[in-house]
């Protein structure tokens, strides 16, 4: 087992050189790994965005429309597969330069399964994330495992790492002893001031599901 106290003494003695190909290492695969993660909400938010927009009827302006907040007005409902497509073609071109190779997968868990050049030798990574709904409509990411290489590397000390080195919105909530990241969609402000929640993520089923509601705070 590789302790990362090793990993950073090995650091420190490296020329500057490697230095730049460690903290590469560092920064690129875990940050783009957290990141193409975490843009599977992003991916939901640009399909709700693009069906609301969406004219679907015409009706009449003068009818008086009775809102009940409380009650969502749109339910979006994806497989694994569209959503595995549609997070790879939306991340595609956003970490294109990076130098990472990578695939994301639904099957029982969420996976990135990726490849990055270490020192010249290409070294492949896994990261394993478990989805939960929390009763509130947030989701949260439990981290399962974290492979690089042949080396097992601790998850609460990568986790720590990334939440240190990367700028995360306010509504994305990094946990490092649990292992796991919050996704706090009701704090993710859409444009037009709607609110997103989490309805159900059953991988083992096929079914992911999400809710849109209008918020209180537009009610004139």
């Amino acid at each position: 087992m590789v302790k990362v106290g090793d990993v950073c003494s090995v650091i420190n003695k490296q020329t500057d050189k490697k230095k730049v190909k460690i903290n590469n290492f560092f920064h690129n695969p875990w940050k783009i790994a957290f990141l193409v993660l975490l843009s599977i909400v992003l991916a939901f938010v640009l399909v709700i965005g693009y069906r609301v927009s969406t004219p679907r009827m015409t009706y009449d302006s003068k009818t008086e429309i009775k809102t009940n907040f409380k009650d969502p007005i749109l339910e979006v409902s994806m497989t694994k597969d569209q959503v595995s497509r549609a997070i790879n073609f939306y991340i595609k071109d956003l970490f294109d330069d990076s130098g990472v190779d990578y695939v994301f997968h639904l099957d029982k868990d969420a996976l990135i399964d990726g490849t990055f050049s270490l020192l010249g030798h290409d070294t492949h990574f896994y990261l394993y994330f478990e989805p939960f709904v929390l009763a509130n409509g947030d989701i949260q990411l439990k981290a399962k495992d974290l492979t690089v290489g042949t080396l097992n590397v601790p998850i609460s000390a990568m986790i720590s790492y990334i939440s240190h080195s990367v700028d995360f919105p306010k509504w994305i909530e990094i946990n490092a002893d649990e292992k796991n990241v919050v996704l706090h969609l009701q704090q993710l402000k859409l444009a037009n001031g709607m609110r997103v929640k989490a309805e159900q993520i059953n991988l083992i089923n096929d079914q992911i599901r999400f809710n849109l509601y209008l918020s209180e705070n537009n009610k004139k």
